[in-house]
């Protein structure tokens, strides 16, 4: 990969310019053990790795499947290769942009579980109002059958006021005489009461069913406000993120302009990294690059970001995997 500048060749090791060499031979020493000190196999993203170039390349010397060794060691030329097309500036600046899009990224993701809170809480609500409607409907019709058994109460209770009344001026007439219609009336006193008392108890299960079913009703209620509340506190959260996502995209494209970093210097970089991208059923290397040539340079450089996670890992894992076998 050909990447350079007027003053900065592309033949200096960025990694040695930023450890101090500055061109001149006796510093190339001094700058080469600060190097050795920690000699990281990625730049940026969130998974710059402290393990050193050789002590990786040593563990992988030891493999026993040469096709594994070949594939790994392709992957650290190729981001060594990387590194060393660039300028010590630019290589600074693509770190920075890197850092930045992973902050993008983590924002990204909390925009998107704040988006899925709030379709969970959106199908609460609506189970919710289902409820509260059918609930306002329950307690309406729990309403009428207690104003029948109200009416009930009263008739009943008028009716047998009515037949006290006939009993008493029977029985002043004389009980021996009106024996026979007194028992009648106090059979007749005798049904009402018990009808009055069913009644009574009817009304009253009602009456506690409407107090229950209130309270069911308020406690849906105030569930609907505290979901509506924490719908539109995560869309003013999003809100933020959006805007706090945008002044990063900002920052990545001053980034990279101050390092004169243009887009085809960013999709040369895609086109090196994905020879050795691990492939992955849903980002094939080919839809990689399609990307990278449609994408605005800060989508770019979450391209990047994420292939170099990708190969981050695969070396890691493999690495991890020869360590036990050492042990």
């Amino acid at each position: 990969m050909e990447v350079t500048t007027a003053r900065n060749p592309v033949s200096l090791d960025p990694n040695l310019l930023k450890a101090g060499y500055n061109g001149i031979d006796d510093t190339k020493v001094a700058a080469e053990a600060k190097q050795a000190e920690a000699a990281p196999i990625l730049f940026g993203s969130n998974v710059l790795v402290s393990y050193g170039i050789t002590d990786v390349e040593a563990l992988l010397a030891q493999m026993k499947n040469e096709n594994t060794e070949t594939r790994m060691s392709m992957k650290l030329k190729t981001l060594s290769s990387i590194a060393q097309g660039l300028t010590s500036q630019q290589l600074a600046a693509l770190e920075k942009s890197l850092a930045l899009s992973d902050s993008v990224k983590s924002l990204e993701k909390a925009v998107n579980d704040l988006k899925q809170t709030i379709t969970d809480d959106e199908a609460k609500l609506k189970i919710l109002q289902t409820q509260t409607e059918s609930l306002e409907r329950q307690i309406e019709n729990l309403r009428e059958i207690q104003a029948d058994y109200n009416k009930n109460i009263e008739k009943l209770t008028k009716d047998k006021a009515a037949l006290d009344d006939k009993l008493a001026k029977l029985e002043a007439e004389g009980k021996a005489e009106n024996a026979e219609a007194i028992a009648a009336l106090k059979s007749e006193i005798a049904g009402i009461e018990k009808s009055i008392a069913a009644n009574v108890d009817g009304k009253n299960a009602v009456e506690k069913k409407i107090s229950d079913e209130t309270a069911s009703l308020n406690s849906a209620q105030a569930k609907i406000t505290e979901l509506n509340t924490a719908i539109e506190g995560a869309k003013a959260e999003i809100t933020e993120k959006m805007n706090a996502i945008g002044s990063l995209n900002n920052e990545i494209s001053a980034v990279l302009t101050s390092a004169s970093i243009d887009k085809n210097t960013l999709k040369t970089i895609v086109e090196e990294l994905v020879k050795v991208v691990p492939e992955k059923k849903e980002d094939s290397a080919h839809e990689l690059e399609k990307k990278a040539e449609k994408a605005e340079a800060t989508d770019v450089v979450r391209i990047i970001r994420d292939a170099m996670d990708d190969i981050a890992v695969d070396i890691l894992d493999e690495v991890a995997q020869r360590r036990e076998q050492m042990v």
